[in-house]
């Protein structure tokens, strides 16, 4: 009887674990990061918040190893204090020898996992992560309707048969008009919206009565069921846009087309609603986005905000002529996001935060590249 209670009591448990799909690197690894440490403070003071407000109950399972969840909160504050130790070093002895010291403590105190290969297309498997950005909009509004200010941003209706209506019905037709769901209403275009919806909030600059204005953050708080596409594929298969399908093309053909506007956006029929939040757009467990470090997992491969990445890959930058071009690099981040088009075991958002930098990364990464998952022995 007592190994029978056993056995049930070990089967529950591991029914219980959240099972990640990651294998072990046995290799060292090369640790290093192109912001010096820079608002890696933050990101993981924030997640230690949410720690502490939510619990950290269970295990979760990297590889072959079953962990109790109260390693990842040990993790990031092992992270935090080596990352501390390192800036402070750099303060007074040459830098490479600070790095060396922090890559050699990092090898030995924690334990290296990366996602498990993925299959692509014609059968081919590849042990790379693909890597895209967003970033927070800028938005401009009004706590009230006026001439200027004409374009409603929703809250999540309180009615349910409100809150699956399409893009078209709501943008075009109106539909939720007047039902007391609207937070702002803004200037900006219905393409402003859409890539305020495709980035999951952002900020508002509200302007008063008085010509005075302040600042809010909005941050996601839902959909509709309907589905998402970018709507530049449309826009390709319809032949709108041909070679260049960038964001300034998509705009441009938009603006100079307003007839075959609901045509477009009813590709997408998708709908995001909002809240206003204090901080920053908040992510899962609302946790406040801290930019250049959170990023954005698959929740339901990924359950448990917190994981600590180090990311490999390349990102967009403009050269002194001002053209686009692509620079390596590493980083930390923590995970603390997810998004609708963020699908599979090796697939991550990255978070730019906000402004032009921002915004170019956002619409300019679309890349493969590296990335692992730290626990402290």
């Amino acid at each position: 009887m007592k190994t029978l209670i056993f056995l049930i009591a070990l089967f529950s448990l591991s029914a219980w674990a959240e099972v990640t799909p990651t294998i072990k690197v046995d290799a060292s690894i090369n640790f290093s990061d192109d912001m010096d440490f820079t608002g890696l403070d933050l990101a993981i003071d924030r997640q230690i918040v949410a720690y502490d407000a939510n619990g950290l109950q269970g295990t979760i399972k990297f590889g072959k190893t079953n962990y109790p969840k109260s390693v990842l909160k040990e993790s990031l504050l092992a992270l935090k204090e080596l990352a501390t130790t390192s800036k402070d070093c750099i303060k007074r002895n040459p830098r490479e020898k600070c790095l060396n010291e922090f890559n050699a403590n990092l090898n030995s105190n924690f334990t290296i996992y990366r996602p498990m290969p993925v299959r692509l297309d014609k059968g081919r498997v590849t042990g790379a992560t693909h890597f895209t950005s967003y970033y927070s909009p800028d938005l401009s509004g009004s706590l009230v309707k006026t001439a200027r200010f004409n374009h409603p941003i929703y809250k999540m209706p309180d009615d349910v048969a409100d809150q699956n209506y399409s893009r078209v019905d709501i943008d075009f037709h109106g539909i939720l008009e007047g039902k007391g769901y609207e937070l702002f209403w803004v200037e900006d275009s219905f393409y402003d919206l859409y890539l305020f919806h495709v980035q999951g909030g952002g900020r508002i600059k509200v302007f008063n009565a008085n010509g005075s204005f302040e600042y809010k953050y909005l941050s996601y708080a839902g959909k509709n069921s309907r589905s998402f596409q970018m709507i530049y594929h449309y826009m390709v298969e319809k032949g709108y846009l041909t070679t260049d399908t960038s964001i300034p093309a998509q705009r441009k053909f938009l603006d100079e087309n307003p007839d075959k506007q609901e045509e477009i956006y009813g590709s997408s029929p998708s709908y995001i609603y909002f809240k206003v939040t204090e901080d920053e757009p908040v992510g899962l467990d609302n946790i406040p986005l801290t930019e250049g470090r959170s990023l954005a997992l698959d929740v339901r491969i990924y359950k448990t905000t917190g994981l600590i990445n180090f990311i490999k890959t390349v990102r967009p930058t403009l050269d002194d002529d001002g053209k686009l071009t692509k620079v390596p690099f590493a980083r930390f981040f923590i995970a603390q996001d997810t998004g609708g088009a963020i699908r599979g075991n090796a697939r991550c958002d990255l978070y730019a935060g906000y402004g032009r930098m921002a915004e170019l990364m956002a619409y300019n990464t679309d890349e493969l590249g590296e990335q692992y998952f730290l626990i402290k022995k």
